[in-house]
């Protein structure tokens, strides 16, 4: 039971790296020019999501997202489909984070 409780702690401090960095990605963006659209394709690839604008089709995402600057980043932009992805091509064995609060994504259940 702790080999399981510690690969989770493992892939879970891996997520949260990615994800910290996609939200100093996100915002360091849009501090750069307020009123640009952002392409997520970009972020995602600055970030080392290994992402390409056919499977960004397949999540759903918009290619170009504009800033909401009256709410924080994590209300706007499209991170949890993925997080959802990334979840399932890192840690395909999990199935699904454990503590996601949301369901995942249509096409990962």
């Amino acid at each position: 039971m702790e080999a399981h409780d510690e690969g989770t702690a493992r892939a879970m401090a891996e997520a949260n790296e990615v994800f910290e960095k996609l939200a100093e990605t996100v915002q360091a963006a849009v501090s750069e020019s307020p009123d640009r659209p952002l392409d997520v394709l970009e972020i995602a690839r600055n970030v080392e999501l290994e992402i390409d604008d056919l499977e960004l089709r397949h999540l759903e995402i918009p290619r170009l997202i504009y800033p909401l600057r009256f709410c924080a980043w994590y209300d706007w932009f499209p991170w949890r489909p993925l997080w959802c992805y990334w979840w399932h091509r890192r840690y395909p064995y999990y199935e699904c984070c454990h503590w996601w609060w949301f369901r995942c994504h249509p096409w990962y259940r």
